[in-house]
């Protein structure tokens, strides 16, 4: 099969499935419609995406790098306003009992950019970037990789290829957060929790847990890590250390926000250990600070800052953003504020650290005579962000539900490349469903989306 993949120059990202040969896209359809390989997420809809997003290999790296240069300029943005994680919770205004921060860890880019999965939207096929989601609680690596790998089972020619691994550049990265030297081998705790929200509340049970967290475990394993999987609940110590039965760990592989957890014992242990530095948290919680959506809008408040190129990339992949909130300065709260009556159709608000589309807003939804009530009475005591709305590209997606039925729908997607130390392995694609009105609220798997990934078409050059 001869495919010339061209996504066009600069950073665009194009679906190509409609490039791809008519007879082997219906052969790809057909056996994953008859496929009894119904993915098993956390969050799962009623719906499952027959086919993957198809880009050239050379625009999803490109993207991967831009990916990575808009998390560096977030970390800058951070950067200016604070030297430690206890100085950027307090200019964020931030709310959440975050038990697991340690205070004085210096903001790095080694520290708080080591996992990220960035949400972007695309627009005439330029991506753009609304949300950050850096830090530990980032979900859906093993349904993605079973999919990829089902996706390139299914394609007839073998020509389509799964990106890099998110499994594997994830273990590669908690090698890396190890100790180094001091004789001796390492452990490192793949712990199952109980939580008030996120995918062990979604699970609510420990079993299923720890099969969704079984590939993460094999994984690190397979990356030369010494690995005990084990409930919170069975770890002891404090201060001096962290055991589970006779294992001294030295790392723990956190998923988790110390606000989730439901076990307030396991959270006094774990914290006395990474504030004494005797235990190393994968992902600092430090690292979930710069996903506030307040940044994006620190970005465009400082673009007179940025170096020329970095300025020209966040005006042309980070829509216009501001923010309202506790503490704002009264002529900019006024300035904000007027722009926001001025262009209620165009714009969105968003609480800066909510999470799964809560308190998702469309100005064009909202009546303008309750629109600056709603905007005034929420930004009292909650920091939220207003934000240029976007209308995304569409393609055409073939979806099976939970009973056989088939159906085509033109749908928007929402494209969040992993990065793993800055470097992208695996991409995660959230679909609304079907039967959704995707301008109701945003595309999220809370709210019922497809979960989908991504194959790569290699590029054959001129």
């Amino acid at each position: 099969m001869e495919v010339h993949a061209q996504c066009g120059s600069g950073a665009t990202l194009h679906d190509l499935w409609h490039r791809l040969p008519g007879g082997a896209r219906s052969e790809l359809l057909r056996r994953s419609a008859e496929a009894d390989w119904w993915i098993p997420d956390a969050l799962p809809s009623h719906w499952e995406a027959l086919r993957p997003l198809v880009f050239s290999a050379a625009a999803y790296h490109r993207f991967g790098a831009l990916a990575a240069g808009v998390l560096r300029c977030a970390l800058l943005a951070c950067r200016r306003r604070a030297g430690t994680a206890g100085e950027l919770y307090r200019a964020l205004h931030d709310h959440r009992d975050l038990r697991l921060l340690d205070p004085s860890q210096r903001l790095t880019a080694a520290a708080l950019l080591r996992m990220a999965r960035p949400d972007a939207l695309l627009v005439g096929g330029t991506p753009w970037f609304v949300e950050l989601n850096i830090g530990p609680n980032i979900y859906g690596v093993p349904g993605l990789e079973q999919r990829s790998a089902a996706f390139a089972r299914g394609w007839p020619d073998g020509v389509l290829a799964e990106p890099p691994s998110t499994l594997r550049a994830r273990a590669d990265c908690l090698a890396g957060a190890v100790p180094a030297g001091g004789g001796g081998r390492h452990r490192t705790l793949v712990p199952t929790w109980r939580a008030t929200s996120g995918i062990a509340a979604k699970l609510d049970d420990t079993r299923a847990l720890r099969r969704y967290l079984r590939p993460a475990a094999a994984a690190a394993r397979a990356a030369g890590l010494d690995v005990c999987v084990a409930d919170l609940s069975e770890v002891r110590g404090g201060a001096g250390g962290l055991w589970v039965g006779d294992d001294r760990i030295d790392v723990v592989f956190n998923q988790f926000v110390s606000p989730v957890l439901a076990d307030g014992g396991s959270v006094g242990v774990l914290r006395a250990a990474v504030l004494a530095g005797s235990v190393r948290l994968f992902v600092p919680e430090a690292s979930c600070l710069p996903s506030a959506k307040q940044v994006l809008a620190w970005m465009h408040e400082d673009l007179d800052l940025y170096e020329p190129a970095d300025r020209e990339l966040i005006l042309a992949h980070v829509p216009w953003t501001a923010w309202l909130g506790p503490e704002q300065r009264p002529e900019l709260r006024r300035s904000v504020l007027a722009y926001a009556v001025r262009e209620r159709s165009g714009l969105v608000v968003k609480p800066s650290c909510g999470r799964g589309g809560a308190g998702f807003v469309a100005g064009h939804r909202v009546p303008a005579r309750d629109w600056l009530d709603l905007l005034t009475q929420r930004s009292r005591e909650h920091t939220l962000v207003l934000q240029r709305r976007l209308v995304p590209d569409r393609t055409r997606m073939h979806f099976r539900n939970r009973w056989g039925a088939r159906t085509v729908a033109p749908v928007p997607f929402v494209v969040s490349p992993f990065l793993l130390n800055g470097r992208i392995a695996g991409a995660y694609v959230r679909h609304p469903g079907p039967e959704a009105d995707p301008a109701v609220a945003p595309v999220n798997t809370a709210a019922e989306g497809v979960s989908n990934t991504v194959l790569l078409l290699p590029d054959t050059g001129p």
